[in-house]
């Protein structure tokens, strides 16, 4: 059971290997990994560890949601999809991105209204905007 792990595995990442062979000369710096640039420049929040803990099986997951999430996901369900988005055109927004930033100044600037009554303002809003919203089907 000893040789389950090696010295290498605990010595270091490997990122921190790869390095030690790149300033030794045993890798060239045009012969390193695809990810090594990557690694580099955006590195993980917490060093990976050969001993890591990881939650248990019977641990449940912290759900990661935003508000932002919940108001996409009520506009969705009130409203049809628009259709296709293209994720690579920077210059024009989706509809449903148009009306979580509406509701977010819609609830800056009336803070004592509720959700609801928000909701209801920026479909206003949008649609006197000239913005078709089309209602999904019941």
């Amino acid at each position: 059971m000893a040789s389950f792990f090696t010295r290498a595995e605990r010595s270091g990442s490997i990122f921190f290997r790869v390095t030690g062979l790149i300033r030794s000369g045993q890798l060239k710096w045009e012969n390193r990994p695809l990810w090594y640039d990557v690694y580099a420049a955006v590195p993980p929040l917490r060093e990976p560890n050969w001993d890591a803990k990881w939650p248990k099986h019977s641990e449940s997951v912290r759900e990661l949601l935003y508000e932002e999430d919940i108001i996409r996901a009520r506009f969705y369900k009130t409203f049809r999809a628009s259709g296709a988005i293209s994720i690579e055109n920077k210059k024009s927004k989706s509809i449903s991105q148009l009306f979580i930033e509406q509701y977010n100044a819609e609830r800056e600037e009336n803070p004592t209204l509720s959700e609801d009554e928000v909701f209801v303002k920026t479909t206003r809003t949008l649609v006197g905007n000239g913005i078709d919203l089309v209602r999904a089907p019941q």
